[in-house]
């Protein structure tokens, strides 16, 4: 059902002359962290063997967090080494906000028997807490163990037999699909395979450290499965760096505490390949304190440097915001006259179809700004318990996840 829809989108935008990019967009990893991406399934497998961890045979056990449930609470985790010099550089260090305390990780979780776990991420009252926008800019969910132990192991699912069965050769299965479309409909531009992918592997500075080598690796491990395959991909890939070069200012701080690795020689050789067939662009994602021509310029030198890199691929600016139309198409200009190959207006949304400010739907009588909350005495329980039967029988259309 998923790729009619799918397919039925872009060919709507071929009808209207409109060019698409793929996007393989995750956020938080997993609706069982209170993100999207990952299937439920993937992650519960992840957790149910988080005690064999391949590779990993000192400091991984059962009790380690991959998805959210009574057992797993949601919290943030930063080692103690970090907490003074984020202190002493003024960080606000993100905290888990509960604003139903009865059983707070029930509703939806893996196994609780209290609703499809794929929903979790909008059904949970408290997840919804939790990623909304203003959570959202605090790296609430990226700071939990949940998205960090995730994506650690995502990215290095492909090193390992059982894991790679289990995780890698599931996402290939999804990438080559989606690359048939790239054939199938002229309009479709290209295939990026993860969005702001996490910082990733905390509370354990030593996974951390190699958290941007391990993203990188899985990038040339993609490549390579494609490679091999007998009908050679046409279609250009895009990647990004962690988070999209655009961190919160505590997660970039810890970045610099930490003192991430480099991309491997390795990674670095199989990206030049694609980059010599015109097969790779870099994306990157500007959200500075405050939209200035210099704070983009600066963004740019760094995916630029990056580029070179990478055998020169062309750079693409995927993310930004502003609050209005003109405001977005005045930088969609300056970015194009600062030379980038290619810039995107990734905000549009037809509020008259949807009668709010996203592609999500409420029913009639519930506010737009429902999931504005972060306490209890801030929630419409009324118009909150309307909305909640709605994700409990699967009729509820898109979200506000930020």
């Amino acid at each position: 059902e998923w790729q009619g829809k799918l397919e039925a989108t872009i060919k709507a935008f071929a009808d209207q002359g409109v060019y698409v990019l793929l996007d393989i967009h995750q956020d938080a990893m997993a609706s069982t962290n209170g993100g999207a991406g990952l299937p439920w399934w993937m992650t519960a497998y992840m957790q149910s063997t988080a005690g064999q961890v391949p590779g990993c045979w000192l400091s991984c056990c059962k009790k380690d967090s991959y998805i959210t449930t009574p057992e797993h609470p949601l919290r943030t985790v930063i080692p103690d080494a970090l907490l003074k010099p984020l202190e002493q550089l003024g960080i606000t260090i993100p905290t888990v906000q509960i604003v139903n305390s009865t059983n707070p990780w029930l509703a939806y979780s893996v196994g609780g028997d209290a609703g499809n776990p794929r929903s979790m991420n909008v059904g949970n009252i408290n997840m919804r807490a939790n990623n909304n926008d203003a959570a959202w800019q605090m790296s609430t969910l990226l700071m939990t163990p949940q998205v960090q132990n995730v994506a650690w192991r995502f990215y290095r699912a492909h090193k390992y037999r059982r894991d790679k069965a289990a995780i890698f050769d599931h996402y290939m299965t999804f990438v080559r699909y989606l690359l048939t479309l790239w054939e199938r409909y002229s309009n479709v531009v290209a295939l990026e395979l993860l969005n702001e992918p996490p910082f990733a592997g905390l509370p354990h500075i030593s996974r951390a450290k190699t958290s941007r080598t391990d993203l990188f690796d899985f990038y040339a491990a993609v490549l390579g499965e494609l490679d091999a395959d007998p009908t050679p991909t046409r279609a250009p890939i895009v990647i990004e760096d962690i988070g999209g070069t655009s961190l919160s200012p505590a997660l970039a701080a810890i970045a610099q505490i930490v003192g991430i690795d480099d991309i491997s020689n390795t990674a670095s050789a199989k990206l030049k390949e694609w980059s010599a067939k015109d097969q790779l662009i870099y994306e990157f994602h500007w959200y500075p304190d405050s939209l200035t021509q210099g704070s983009l310029q600066q963004y740019l030198d760094g995916a630029q440097f990056l580029s070179r890199l990478l055998g020169d691929a062309p750079i693409y600016l995927g993310e930004f915001w502003t609050f209005t139309a003109e405001e977005s198409a005045r930088w969609l200009a300056v970015a194009s006259e600062l030379g980038l190959s290619a810039v995107s207006y990734w905000e549009f949304v037809d509020t008259n179809y949807t009668n709010t400010t996203g592609w999500y739907i409420y029913p009639e009588g519930i506010p737009d700004g429902l999931t504005n909350f972060t306490s209890a005495s801030e929630v419409d329980w009324e118009a909150w318990d309307a909305y909640e039967k709605t994700v409990a029988d699967g009729k509820y259309w898109g979200a506000y996840i930020c």
